[in-house]
């Protein structure tokens, strides 16, 4: 499942036998792509994510499991995906 809303991309990943939520930052994903947000709509957003989605969702996870379960879902941000 992968949906865009408001500044985000919620997705989810399996960790630990449960389904986490997690997030990528809408900033983070257009930045990988080096694009405006003017040109950005959410089936973009999607489609971006899909092109890297095993390099999200691996950060995610990795979050993960630096913090642990997050109540309020994992975000990938700008820093994590563009180092």
């Amino acid at each position: 499942m992968v949906v865009a809303g408001g500044d985000y991309v919620h997705f989810v990943v399996e960790y630990g036998g449960k389904i986490e939520k997690c997030r990528v930052t809408e900033t983070a994903l257009l930045n990988r792509e080096r694009l405006s947000k003017k040109y950005a709509g959410h089936a973009q957003l999607i489609a971006i994510f899909v092109r890297h989605r095993a390099e999200i969702e691996c950060l995610a996870l990795a979050k993960l499991q630096r913090e642990g379960h997050s109540d309020r879902s994992v975000v990938v941000t700008t820093e994590d995906l563009n180092p």
